[in-house]
């Protein structure tokens, strides 16, 4: 079992559905360059296209597969392309997989999530809400009639945490169908958001009165976590002492 099964499980049988009825398609990998030096900053009047704003659905999600089921390279896109937009706001929701090998989870997740939200491609923005697993991104003008496309983007994700020396295969969902589409994300995003909460408390605070913990139910049934949890309660107990403070 991994730690992220479920919520994959739910994400893959979405992913094939649509494929399976003509209403993704799969678009090919191609390296992104160059980068922009800076992280974009664009003003809404030079804005050409809004991905996942405030008044639109938006879901943000990662999640890795320890058993090499991860499509490498596979950029799967449900709904319209961002030049193909009937307006000039869509609804979004990007899905980053990753396989590799993740021995210490904590440290791995994070720099994987920093990975994802510091693409610095020219011509676009990301603006994070990782409380509610969601992502407003903007396109500038420029860059839309220049050719901006969801198989940059998916391409420059999966080129951002490829770097990383863990990772060996990454795989993207880009939706930009409907409002109705991203919903049926909600309860994998959910259940990606639980694991990582409750993933990001045993590292920080290194206590384990299960009984006491808001997560108690979470951990029990993902056995990964529990896995997790009695590696460091032991690795405490060896140390004589709680763990080092550590920055989210």
């Amino acid at each position: 079992m991994g730690l992220f099964d479920r919520p994959l499980e739910e994400i893959r049988a979405f992913m094939e559905g649509k494929l399976a009825s003509g209403e993704a398609r799969l678009l090919p990998f191609t390296h992104v360059l160059p980068r922009a030096q800076n992280t974009q900053v664009i003003l809404s009047e030079d804005t050409g296209l809004e991905l996942g704003n405030p008044g639109m659905a938006s879901r943000s999600l990662l999640l890795w597969d320890s058993d090499g089921m991860v499509n490498d390279g596979r950029i799967v896109l449900v709904g319209p392309d961002f030049r193909e937009a009937p307006s000039s706001s869509l609804p979004y929701a990007q899905v980053v997989m990753v396989g590799g090998e993740f021995s210490d989870e904590y440290d791995c997740y994070r720099d994987l999530r920093d990975a994802t939200y510091n693409l610095r491609l020219r011509g676009f923005m990301t603006r994070v809400f990782p409380g509610r697993q969601s992502v407003w991104c903007r396109i500038g003008k420029e860059a839309l009639e220049a050719g901006f496309s969801a198989q940059m983007l998916g391409s420059a994700l999966i080129q951002a945490v490829k770097q990383l020396p863990y990772v060996n295969a990454a795989e993207v969902l880009l939706v930009t169908s409907s409002r109705e589409d991203i919903e049926k994300l909600a309860d994998p995003a959910d259940m990606v958001m639980d694991i990582v909460e409750a993933l990001i408390k045993m590292y920080e605070e290194m206590n384990f009165d299960c009984e006491e913990c808001e997560y108690l139910e979470v951990c029990d049934s993902v056995v990964e976590l529990r896995q997790i949890r009695d590696r460091l309660q032991k690795e405490k107990g060896e140390g004589g002492g709680g763990g080092a403070s550590r920055e989210p």
